[in-house]
């Protein structure tokens, strides 16, 4: 597997990790609502937030551009209040990829997706938007939809990689959610076994007719276990609460593979 990841054939790379015990995950998520005080709010209406600084939000459309500000802010309150969690992050991923684990130095650390119930959260088919839709609607009052994407956020950040002695645009990646705290209906990721090369060609109204007579799958998320994988084929978050008292929480992260480690951030 090394010699894959590190000659840059990520696509395949999908793993479920146990990282954290359900009833952690479930400490863990209670002392991230106890920091409420902090949340960034990332919708005027709809109680969606982040307990940390992130690329889409921070750097993509927003003209700006607050991340390397919020990023030193934030990274000093998450690595105080969950230095455990960052540290068991970082081995198990070193661990198991039989590479060395990082932080992505001047960005921000994973962070926290905060969900909290809302009726406009249910799933309807008209919700399945392509990212470049979402970023046009996300800042107005209404839902702004569920995007379907592949991450490209070591874009956003200017990040290249080398892949032996060449750099590469698009060198190995990787993304990661951790579920803390679920829905009573359960929460997952859809995914397709495409990705922005097989929808190229396409306009938007093309791509989204592709996916949608595509074949997908769906993984179901457990509390405290870590969901990774390479982030280059179009997916999308399932399972939004709607259910009044319940939150879905999630640790968020992404990776690139640059200098010889998996360098991590959000």
């Amino acid at each position: 597997m090394n010699a894959n990841l590190a000659a840059g054939t990520a696509d395949a790379l999908e793993y479920e990790l146990p990282l954290v015990t359900a009833e952690l995950g479930a400490a863990l998520a209670e002392r991230v609502l106890d920091l409420e005080a902090f949340w960034l709010p990332r919708h005027e209406r709809l109680p969606f937030h982040t307990l940390g600084a992130t690329n889409y939000y921070d750097i993509t459309a927003n003209p700006a551009r607050p991340y390397e500000h919020l990023a030193r802010q934030y990274n000093a309150l998450l690595l105080d209040c969950f230095a455990d969690l960052y540290g068991t992050l970082v081995a198990t991923l070193g661990e198991h990829l039989r590479q060395p684990a990082s932080w992505l130095a001047g960005a921000a650390l994973p962070g926290f997706h905060i969900f909290g119930a809302h009726r406009e959260f249910a799933a309807r088919a008209e919700h399945d938007v392509l990212h470049g839709d979402w970023f046009t609607r996300r800042d107005g009052a209404g839902f702004p939809g569920n995007p379907i994407h592949v991450d490209t956020a070591h874009r956003a950040l200017g990040v290249v990689g080398l892949i032996g002695d060449r750099s590469a645009d698009d060198p190995p990646t990787l993304s990661f959610t951790l579920p803390l705290c679920l829905p009573r209906e359960g929460a997952g990721m859809k995914l397709w076994p495409l990705g922005l090369d097989a929808l190229a060609h396409l306009d938007r109204a093309g791509q989204l007719e592709r996916l949608g007579t595509s074949a997908t799958r769906f993984v179901a998320y457990r509390a405290g276990t870590l969901f990774l994988h390479s982030g280059t084929c179009f997916h999308q978050a399932r399972g939004l609460p709607v259910t009044p008292g319940d939150y879905r929480i999630t640790l968020q992260g992404h990776g690139v593979w640059l200098d010889g480690e998996w360098r991590l951030f959000w």
